[in-house]
């Protein structure tokens, strides 16, 4: 008899490993603060799901006190290992004595490998005093289907302690940079508890970038230019621009519109030819999360949807940069199982192929494979952003396997007198992969087929002023391309930071802008010519992170030499301390205009926390100041409260319908707007809160005495009844939305709602 134990890191993997090698004879046994998967009988196996990192490192105790503690003196310390998981932790502890096979089955990367080896120490330490060596290796897998799962284990592998050690080399640096000037930044500034300052590594000169794109625009001076453009006719209407392109002087432009306005042209020139739309390359990590942004889906959840998609076994996995199938990807096998799925169609065109030849990316990489769905799903299965998630990696499997497109380019020059102008048509004759991939379009212009010498008929001829437009500012997918090319971040972190940013208050909005706060940090940060806002110093220490994982450098030198070169950042920063508070609290004063205040000739601005918004005049002597949640659009009307007379708001949040408020929260006009009725726990109010994450809902004012919350509609106008549910007693509500009306009991499961729906059924079928 014998024990294996199998290292997973999640629960669902752990599950769906536990399945395919069991042929789906596992036990999940849950006893004594342990938690396990077990199948076999004789010799057995035990798969223990982490959930993640079982151990989180962090500063000594003693070291939490932000005032107190020389900065000097936390950069120096060591940094302890604390058990996070303790279920998973004790699991590992029982087991570890019996155990005669270990098989570390983390996802394969470097942090993967670290969640593995800390398992793996656990469970050593434990033995440590036992003669008694287990067999340790390490499965490697980038589908939890069935027949990667059992290629994986019988075919394993060794773990990759170097690899292991440049994570937690990161971890270490990671920590170290961010606790300190964390705590500088925040303590200059006077920013304590939740309005801390973060400072980071990686967050920081990709915040930096952002604040550098938004000054460019704001100091951008636009200058005029001209346009000459002639509208031809051939059995249609085509245009032309001047061949010179821009005009920057009137005079000239003027000039040439005079020479050509009211002529007709002659062909000087006419090409046509065929070109190739080349099919888009695989899905990296990168690419997905610029995709995903395109179809409104955020990095930070897009991530997180594909790495749910993956532990389910729908598809590959969603951390790579490879772009290059591998040949032992049986590419017509995944298809034969999509057919199943309800883009079956689109699968069989593909399949129809006498050959299927893939695209090909830039990157080739052994790890793991570009993300593709290696199952089909069922319709109806995924909602929402899920669904849309898994039909766009799908849709860009099939369109790198399908023919590439086509289309027809024709390209003129046309003379008008001595003056030249250019004309261009895109026809598509063949769309090949287009026709399966809606993500992208390519615009068509009409274009007659011409002869050299030709007279062609012109119908409009105009001279157009136009200015030159500042830089865009970052859309997700523009800044995660840029982050991957300064090497900021990791495939694994970068939507990480990107929602860190947001999270934080420093960025908003897609296209991306900075704060207020967030352009004061940087500003701060660049008062000292520090290296920590440049995208180089954070690209050095990715490579010596590589070459740790390369057995080039060792994890100790690394994160002495981040230590060394902290010490001198910090200093830098000492000295400049009284210019950095002064600059960022400049910033944070200057706010954001909403209009003008009513009892002043000042403006009234918005000034954004991390958790809350602050709405004051300018005038410091103004009764309007006012505190309120954040996370939203405010903006202000021109109508004023009939209770106290200041201004309303209109405030909008995301997936809801706006609300007009007055600009003092605490005023009786919010306060009965809203009120919905009594609480049929207490007697007290049902009022209207937000909740952290922006979704409103029903809650009693006398919380935290009372905890009763109903979940709300989200869109739509609330109203009362003034009638209770005769069931729960719950007040009634009416919403209002999408051209309809109805009454519905905010207890979603009340009998009140169910036999509501069963009458409104009857109602129809009757009719």
């Amino acid at each position: 008899m014998s024990l294996t134990l199998i290292i997973a890191e999640k629960a669902d993997a752990a599950r769906r490993i536990s399945y395919f090698l069991s042929d789906g004879g596992s036990k999940q046994k849950k006893a004594k603060g342990l938690s396990y998967i077990e199948f076999g009988e004789g010799d057995r196996t035990v798969v223990i799901p982490l959930s993640g990192h079982i151990i989180e490192i962090d500063f000594p105790k003693e070291l939490n006190d932000w005032k107190s503690v020389n900065l000097s003196t936390l950069v120096d310390s060591k940094i302890l290992k604390n058990v996070k998981n303790r279920t998973a932790y004790n699991t590992l502890k029982h087991f570890a004595p019996e155990a005669d096979r270990i098989i570390i089955a983390t996802d394969y990367d470097r942090e993967g490998e670290l969640i593995g080896v800390e398992a793996l120490d656990i469970i050593l330490s434990e033995i440590r005093h036992l003669d008694r060596k287990p067999q340790i290796l390490r499965a490697k897998f980038s589908a939890l289907t069935g027949e990667e799962i059992r290629q994986a284990f019988s075919d394993p592998i060794t773990v990759d302690y170097n690899l292991a050690d440049s994570a937690e080399a990161r971890e270490e640096i990671d920590l170290i940079w961010g606790a300190v000037l964390t705590r500088f930044f925040s303590l200059a500034a006077h920013r304590y508890g939740k309005n801390f300052l973060s400072i980071g590594r990686v967050q920081t000169p990709t915040l930096a970038l952002i604040v550098k794109r938004e000054k460019e625009i704001m100091e951008f001076k636009p200058e005029p230019y001209w346009r000459i453009l002639v509208t031809f006719f051939k059995k249609g209407a085509f245009q032309g621009e001047y061949e010179g392109g821009n005009i920057r002087e009137e005079e000239t432009a003027r000039n040439i519109f005079n020479e050509i306005n009211g002529k007709d042209g002659v062909t000087k020139e006419f090409e046509k030819h065929l070109e190739r739309i080349g099919k888009p390359s695989p899905f990296n990590t990168t690419d997905f999360l610029r995709e995903a942004s395109r179809i409104g889906v955020p990095p930070a959840k897009a991530m997180s949807i594909a790495e749910l998609l993956y532990t389910r076994g729908y598809i590959s996995y969603p951390r790579t940069d490879n772009t290059v199938y591998q040949r032992s990807i049986s590419l017509r096998s995944v298809l034969n199982k999509l057919v199943g799925s309800e883009f079956s169609e689109d699968v069989k065109k593909v399949l129809s192929q006498e050959k299927i030849v893939p695209s090909r990316g830039r990157t080739e990489a052994m790890d793991h494979p570009p993300i593709y769905p290696v199952n089909a799903v069922k319709k109806g299965v995924l909602k929402g952003d899920y669904a849309k998630i898994y039909e766009l990696i799908l849709r860009r499997f099939l369109a790198t396997l399908y023919i590439a497109g086509e289309r027809e380019i024709k390209e003129a020059l046309i003379t008008i007198g001595e003056h030249n102008f250019k004309t261009r048509g895109v026809r598509i004759t063949n769309p090949g992969w287009l026709e399966l991939y809606p993500y992208r379009r390519i615009e068509e212009f009409y274009h007659p087929d011409l002869e050299k010498g030709e007279a062609v008929k012109a119908t409009e001829w105009n001279m157009v002023k136009e200015e030159t437009k500042p830089p865009r500012r970052y859309d997700m997918a523009s800044l995660l391309k840029t982050m991957e090319e300064l090497s900021l971040g990791t495939k694994s972190t970068r939507h990480d930071i990107i929602g860190k940013l947001q999270d934080r208050g420093f960025i908003e909005g897609n296209p991306v802008k900075p704060t207020n706060l967030g352009i004061g940090l940087i500003d701060s940060v660049t008062t000292v010519k520090s290296r920590i806002s440049e995208p180089e110093m954070t690209a050095e220490l990715e490579g010596e992170m590589d070459r740790i994982a390369g057995k080039e450098m060792k994890k100790e030198d690394v994160v002495a030499q981040s230590r060394t070169m902290l010490h001198s950042v910090l200093s830098d920063f000492k000295n400049r301390e009284s210019d950095i508070k002064d600059t960022i609290n400049v910033s944070l004063k200057r706010g954001e205009i909403l209009g003008k205040c009513p009892f002043h000739d000042r403006n009234i601005i918005l000034l954004k926390n991390r958790d809350f918004y602050t709405v004051k005049c300018e005038d410091e002597s103004c009764r309007i100041n006012f505190n309120m949640p954040g996370r939203s659009l405010i903006q202000l009307l021109e109508d004023w409260c009939p209770i106290c007379s200041l201004p309303k708001i209109k405030v909008i949040r995301k997936g809801q319908s706006p609300d007009i408020r007055c600009i003092n929260p605490k005023c009786d006009f919010n306060r009965t707007k809203d009120s919905f009725g009594e609480c049929p726990s207490d007697g007290g109010s049902l009022v209207v809160r937000q909740s952290r994450y922006g979704k409103r809902f029903l809650g009693c004012s006398n919380y935290p005495d009372c905890k009763v919350t109903y979940a709300l509609p989200q869109m739509g106008v609330l109203s009362l009844t003034g009638e209770k549910c005769p069931y729960c007693s719950a007040p009634l509500i009416i919403m209002t939305g999408k051209g309809r009306k109805w009454k519905f009991c905010p207890k979603i499961d009340c009998e009140y709602n169910g036999k509501k729906k069963k009458g409104e059924k009857n109602k129809k079928n009757s009719a």
